[in-house]
């Protein structure tokens, strides 16, 4: 059953290989709604605003403010550690707030979103606990052909780490997907990058 509460342009849909749902990523603009937060983030993850299905993941970008205040008062945020949600952050509030995000783990569930810009420090995120790794579509394409992308891949599959793919083009075949060890796939509408 479609949530009819919210525009539909506030989900995008990720899908498994074999094409069945496995979760929703929330745009970046409904939750940068200042006027709405505070009251939206509970209630963007109530159950009965998305599909009735009880194992899709909600995917929720943060940004570093955001993610500031959850560290500074994680008991808050309740409804953010639900087993379902996992909270996406980008490479630079990783880096800044790590130390920090290491405390809360226990109770928070996150996903690096748009993984290995440049000059990352691949010891960094291979050290933090990351339940999911969402690349973006230039990652997917600059590399996906490269001999050392499916080891990549397996190494992340290996510590049951998901990797969803984010693109604007349509998911390439489910063999593919498969061979590479990616977990879903999410036709994007739009670019949406963290501040």
């Amino acid at each position: 059953m479609e949530n009819s509460l919210y525009n539909p342009y506030v989900t995008e849909n990720i899908y498994s290989p074999s094409g069945t749902l496995l979760g929703f990523y929330y745009s970046k603009p409904y939750l940068r709604d200042d006027v709405e937060e505070i009251n939206n983030n509970a209630d963007i993850i109530a159950w009965i605003n998305y599909y009735a299905n009880e194992a899709a993941l909600m995917i929720i970008p943060l940004n570093l403010q955001q993610v500031k205040q959850i560290i500074a008062a994680p008991e808050q945020y309740s409804f953010w550690q639900e087993a379902h949600v996992r909270l996406a952050i980008n490479y630079a509030v990783f880096k800044e707030c790590r130390l920090a995000l290491l405390e809360i783990t226990n109770v928070f569930s996150f996903w690096l979103l748009d993984f290995a810009p440049p000059g990352a420090d691949w010891q960094l995120i291979e050290a933090f606990p990351f339940s999911g790794i969402m690349l973006n579509e230039d990652f997917f394409n600059t590399n996906y052909q490269k001999f050392t992308f499916p080891f990549l891949l397996s190494s992340f599959a290996e510590r049951d780490i998901k990797v969803i793919v984010r693109s604007t083009q349509p998911a390439p075949p489910a063999g593919v997907m498969t061979a590479l060890n990616i977990s879903g796939w999410q036709q994007c509408r739009a670019d949406h990058r963290l501040g």
